[in-house]
């Protein structure tokens, strides 16, 4: 993992290690802001791993995986991108439930909201995002 962090959103930087370490992709990580770990914060991680396993499997070789995450303001936002060869999200089978249930599902069952923007030859960008309590600091 490249990048930098607050020392408390650990849980980020440890699903890009996961994700490293089972695909061998580079993730570049960058996080600002910090929040208490609750099922909703817990619920984005679990999203942001999906992502971060989604791009490191079809476009780690198209060079580095990124991930931003931000807090401020009652809300914690993440984007995941990559450079990979991309994909037209409305025609994904609907047995195909990662992208639909591990991802969008999740982020609105903990209120929260997931935009993927994709197309052939363009590469993936991933945004979530989900009402946090901010840690004061």
């Amino acid at each position: 993992v490249v990048g930098n962090e607050h020392p408390h959103m650990g849980f980020l930087r440890a699903a890009a290690e996961e994700v490293e370490e089972s695909h061998g992709a580079v993730v570049e990580a960058v996080v600002v802001g910090d929040a208490r770990l609750d099922e909703h914060l817990d619920a984005l991680v679990a999203a942001t791993r999906e992502a971060l396993t989604n791009a490191a499997k079809f476009a780690s070789e198209s060079g580095e995986v990124r991930l931003y995450a931000e807090i401020e303001n009652g809300a914690a936002r993440v984007f995941v991108d990559d450079r990979g060869p991309g994909f037209d999200p409305e025609k994904v089978p609907a047995d195909r439930r990662g992208m639909r249930e591990s991802i969008i599902g999740r982020m609105r069952r903990h209120g929260g909201r997931a935009e993927i923007r994709s197309a052939p030859e363009s590469g993936t960008e991933v945004e979530l995002e989900i009402p946090v309590e901010e840690s004061e600091r």
